[in-house]
């Protein structure tokens, strides 16, 4: 009886310390979502004049007019937006902040901001009044968020506006959720799925990332699904539940941006590997022979609509010119430069002032993974793990999903190498986001192998825990807040 009144506390602890931090993730990311001021996220201007787009009725063909997009200066009112962007933009001062990487807004004294007034007074219209117009692709992400805008639209643009960055948040909260619910299904303890997820709750690029109005905002949690799915398929074997969700994940993600494509790949994958392991048994063979062909078949569809995966592989003329643009890439790309900058921009490290945390902040980062990877490979060379690490199959599930997370990015990266003969496309940390549960969970996996005794794990996750929170809360008030505010 007392042993099950120990559970029965542990649980509720358990779940007030997870609803702590979900709680204080998604009021930090409100706070965020307000400090930032409007439009300045990444292509957010574009990304909610997708929004408007699909949730108000298009303009009569007599009153469009037609001009080229241009994008001088970066001034607002250069691009192809809506009526109501265009102006408020300008009324916000958003030109004199990206005139200059230290300009703030102009102030005025008092509650009521400059142009405050003028912007709720909704005196601008919606409305794509120029074309083509400025939008991203429309996708799942853009539809659910037109919701808000079309349930709000007596609205000023500043209620719909924040309200979808906070709608941006929750799927952030929701991220979170689901990286300790991997954690946990791993196979670590409680305590320690807590801690990972509190780590990635406090991550500096992905609290920013989450107050922005854009699409990766959704791909995010829909990756960290598919992890789940795919590490209950290995704990409990395939079944309806997690085949579910894996395939729920997988058309959602495929539906809100084509980075998703690598979830198919993986999803092919683990279908193969779970119809071996019963083929091997002689277990209903004919029912997994079939789901396996179903899949291929499903596979080659695919390949012919618009995810064309034989599209998606880079090709210049002949397989030599292929070959040598794929030397070129590999010089340009790979360089230590390069890979410093998407370090910078995936931890948050930003580069608004130069000081000597910000500057040595992801060389100590580096240290850390090089440890790591020492860790883990002995974690894979052993046959003796320590009792609180989780199995194998599941460190190699994480670490696949990584390497075809990076292989499916640059992949598409050295295709639009091939068509532009530059990198115009990159690889920005944020573009790994979508792994940034599973990269956690190897890290600190690699560090436990070292340390052999479970104290120590727990303590490096502690320290890993202390390290990203004075570090985010460091970006915000140091950082951030002074380059809008101050």
């Amino acid at each position: 009886m007392q042993k099950w009144l120990f559970k029965l506390k542990s649980f509720q602890k358990t779940k007030v310390i997870l609803l702590l931090i979900l709680s204080v993730f998604f009021l930090k990311g409100v706070f965020l979502a307000t400090l930032y001021p409007l439009f300045t996220g990444q292509d957010e201007a574009r990304h909610y004049n997708t929004i408007q787009s699909i949730s108000y009725p298009s303009v009569p063909s007599a009153q469009k007019i037609k001009r080229r997009i241009g994008h001088k200066n970066k001034q607002i009112e250069n691009y192809n937006f809506s009526q109501e962007i265009i102006h408020a933009g300008e009324a916000s001062n958003l030109n004199i902040i990206r005139k200059g990487l230290y300009n703030t807004a102009n102030f005025v004294p008092g509650y009521i901001g400059q142009n405050e007034n003028s912007i709720s007074a909704s005196q601008w219209k919606p409305l794509n009044y120029y074309y083509p117009a400025d939008t991203a692709t429309h996708t799942l992400y853009h539809t659910l968020a037109s919701w808000i805008e079309k349930t709000f639209s007596s609205s000023n643009i500043l209620v719909r506006f924040y309200l979808i960055r906070i709608f941006s948040v929750f799927l952030g909260t929701l991220a979170v959720f689901l990286s300790y619910l991997i954690a946990i299904n791993i196979g670590l303890k409680r305590d320690y799925s807590l801690i990972l997820s509190a780590i990635l709750a406090f991550q500096p690029k992905f609290t920013m990332y989450f107050t922005n109005i854009n699409y990766d905002v959704l791909l995010i949690p829909l990756f960290f699904l598919f992890t789940l799915g795919g590490i209950l398929s290995l704990k409990q074997g395939l079944n309806w539940k997690n085949f579910t969700l894996m395939l729920i994940a997988l058309i959602l993600g495929l539906l809100t941006k084509g980075t998703a494509i690598v979830l198919l790949i993986a999803f092919i994958f683990l279908i193969a590997f779970h119809s071996y392991q019963k083929i091997k048994r002689q277990r209903h063979l004919g029912y997994y022979l079939s789901l396996f062909f179903v899949f291929l078949i499903t596979l080659t569809f695919l390949a012919n609509t618009q995810y064309n995966l034989r599209g998606l592989l880079p090709f210049e003329g002949t397989p030599t010119q292929t070959f040598s643009s794929l030397q070129k890439y590999l010089d340009t790309s790979l360089s230590m430069g390069r890979f410093a900058l998407s370090s910078r921009t995936y931890w948050g490290s930003l580069s608004w002032k130069s000081n000597w945390l910000t500057h040595n902040f992801t060389n100590l980062i580096f240290w850390i993974e090089t440890l790591s990877v020492l860790g883990l490979v002995l974690f894979f060379w052993t046959k003796k793990i320590p009792h609180y690490l989780p199995d194998k199959k599941y460190i190699i599930f994480l670490l696949l999903m990584i390497i075809a997370l990076q292989l499916g990015i640059r992949t598409y990266d050295w295709k639009v190498f091939i068509s532009f003969h530059r990198l115009t496309l990159g690889t920005p940390g944020r573009y790994f986001l979508p792994n940034l549960a599973s990269h956690l969970i190897l890290v600190f996996v690699g560090l436990g192998m070292l340390l052999k005794k479970e104290r120590y794990f727990k303590n490096i996750l502690l320290t890993g825990f202390i390290l990203m929170f004075s570090f985010c809360f460091y970006i915000i008030f140091n950082f951030i807040l002074p380059r809008f505010y101050l």
